[in-house]
């Protein structure tokens, strides 16, 4: 019986010191646990979350965060057990077979003391029979003696079942809490992974509205391209039209201008022509003047010999034809003469 308490004692030491709450949990860890987000869901924490260096058997620290994950597989890695990544799947099955284990020992204890109370039975049967009080109570004490022995083996292994199955409980506790972490991290996963996804679908979407406003740009500048290119034809026709009426024009023009200058050229040619015509006339008409002033001048010389060489007539005579000569004519007046005579240009 003392041994039996002793080991209950002992468990329920090691449960006591396993949820004790405010230091993490993860195996030789006496830092205090992560306080609980009031707006978090779910249980407080039980581990720390730091980042310390632990040696794992190769002389090599490496830096191990304190998590429900972590602490599974460093308990599995302490207790000689292959560690995974399925600390819900093993925890489960360790502890199916630790069920199948206790009930199988119940089932053993229960055909034991049915064993033991037919023994009994038996025994009180032969005791009745055999009449010897001392006898019967010395045997029933030894029959009780037996009983009361697997009975404390039937509790000592009931105990053990017992603390293996709370072990494999708190390895569940673990393996679920490990599990819920890591739901919640594949959860902020796939939250991550959604949001990443909603915002290539963003990008995809902006991308295409941005290839459609690209292709309608290209498409209106390709049709600016074109209505240029007509105007630019339309231009270059009308420029071609253009110079084709100018040089028309200009054609029209030379030929108009040589006829004007070859009509000028004949009026400047017959104007020399009757320039030197004339310039003939007046050379022929300044001769002629010259030789009637000539002759007027030797006139006029003759008439004054004759005036200054002619004798006195009578005053009769001087008074009635004062101006005439001995021949009867009257004098030619030098001026008059002169002007009346000019021959004609």
């Amino acid at each position: 019986m003392t041994s039996v308490t002793g080991t209950e004692t002992g468990t329920d030491g090691q449960m006591q010191a396993a949820s004790a709450p405010g230091t993490c949990r993860y195996p030789r860890c006496a830092s205090p646990a992560r306080d609980k987000d009031p707006a978090a869901p779910g249980p407080r924490p039980g581990y720390c979350g730091q980042e310390v260096p632990e040696d794992r058997g190769d002389g090599t620290a490496v830096l191990v965060r304190h998590t429900a994950m972590t602490a599974f597989r460093r308990r599995a890695q302490l207790a000689g057990q292959p560690g995974g990544d399925r600390p819900v799947t093993a925890a489960i099955s360790r502890a199916a077979a630790i069920r199948d284990d206790v009930l199988t020992a119940m089932s053993r204890l229960g055909a034991q003391l049915s064993a033991a109370l037919d023994q009994l039975a038996a025994l009180g049967d032969q005791l009745a029979a055999a009449g010897d009080p001392e006898a019967a109570e010395a045997q029933a004490e030894a029959v009780r003696a037996g009983a009361a022995a697997q009975i404390e083996q039937a509790r000592a292994e009931t105990a053990a079942q017992a603390v293996a199955r709370h072990a494999a409980e708190l390895d569940a506790a673990e393996a679920r809490a490990a599990a819920a972490q890591a739901i919640t991290a594949m959860q902020a996963e796939a939250a991550a992974r959604q949001h990443a996804d909603q915002r290539a679908r963003d990008v995809d979407r902006a991308l295409h509205d941005e290839r459609e406003e690209a292709a309608a740009r290209t498409a209106e500048a390709e049709q600016a391209v074109t209505a240029a290119r007509d105007e630019r034809d339309a231009a270059l026709a009308a420029a071609g039209a253009a110079r084709a009426d100018a040089a028309r024009a200009r054609e029209q023009d030379q030929q108009r201008h040589a006829a004007e200058l070859a009509a000028t050229a004949a009026q400047l040619a017959a104007a020399n022509d009757t320039i030197a015509a004339l310039r003939g006339q007046l050379t022929r008409d300044q001769a002629a003047l010259d030789r009637e002033r000539a002759g007027q001048h030797r006139l006029t010389g003759l008439l004054h010999d004759l005036i200054t060489s002619r004798p006195a007539a009578p005053a009769g005579n001087d008074e009635q034809h004062p101006h005439a000569d001995r021949t009867g004519h009257e004098p030619a007046d030098t001026a008059g003469n002169g002007s009346r005579r000019r021959a004609p240009r």
